[in-house]
């Protein structure tokens, strides 16, 4: 199952993001700027919650875990670190 724009704007509004058609850009700043006042442990929780959700479909899930892998090179060392126990949760 390929994931196409629509499913991406359908999680998005799932998570409270908003479905109006926004590049990719603008979907990140809204998205840090959503959870920038939450703790790691209220962060894990919502990645929980995600990550059942996802796990339903695994040609979906290994798809986007594919795409957040593949932001790990642009990331500081810290970045890579948090990301790779996110990861590792969401492969769990």
């Amino acid at each position: 199952m390929a994931i196409d724009d629509k499913m991406l704007m359908d999680l998005a509004g799932q998570l409270g993001m908003g479905k109006n058609k926004k590049g990719t850009a603008e979907f990140i700043n809204d998205a840090t700027s959503k959870y920038a006042d939450k703790n790691d442990d209220q962060i894990l929780s919502e990645i929980m919650k995600l990550k059942s959700v996802l796990k339903k479909d695994k040609a979906a899930f290994d798809k986007q875990m594919e795409m957040i892998k593949a932001l790990r090179p642009m990331m500081s060392a810290e970045q890579k670190k948090k990301l790779d126990g996110l990861l590792k949760v969401l492969e769990e």
